[in-house]
């Protein structure tokens, strides 16, 4: 099955709409959390700060996948399996639009 233009743009659509909500996102994640001078606010601000970190790290990875994607449409490959080099097939692509494997490809490597 070959991807449509108009199913590409329409994805490309959805990466752009995402990318824009993940620098939104990241960009709130670096303030740096103000509670209050007692230890037990730093505590708290140290707390939120270390977690903010680890969604800050899958942000930055989603975001590096959705660049890749958009590259992947302007280069013409996108939809196109990065281990078989087969189609990736169209439903994942619609929940997943930064899908790089097919779902064969995928099963194969979470063994």
């Amino acid at each position: 099955m070959n991807l449509t233009e108009d199913f590409i743009q329409k994805q490309k659509v959805k990466l752009l709409i995402e990318k824009e909500k993940i620098e939104k996102k990241m960009k709130n994640l670096e303030k740096y959390p103000d509670y209050g001078q007692n230890e037990e606010d730093r505590l708290q601000e140290i707390e939120d700060f270390e977690n903010n970190l680890s969604i800050e790290e899958q942000l930055a990875y989603l975001d590096k996948k959705i660049d890749k994607a958009l590259l992947s449409i302007e280069a013409g490959t996108y939809g196109k399996c990065q281990a078989c080099k087969e189609n990736i097939e169209k439903g994942r692509l619609e929940i997943m639009p930064y899908a790089e494997l097919c779902v064969t490809c995928k099963a194969k490597k979470r063994k």
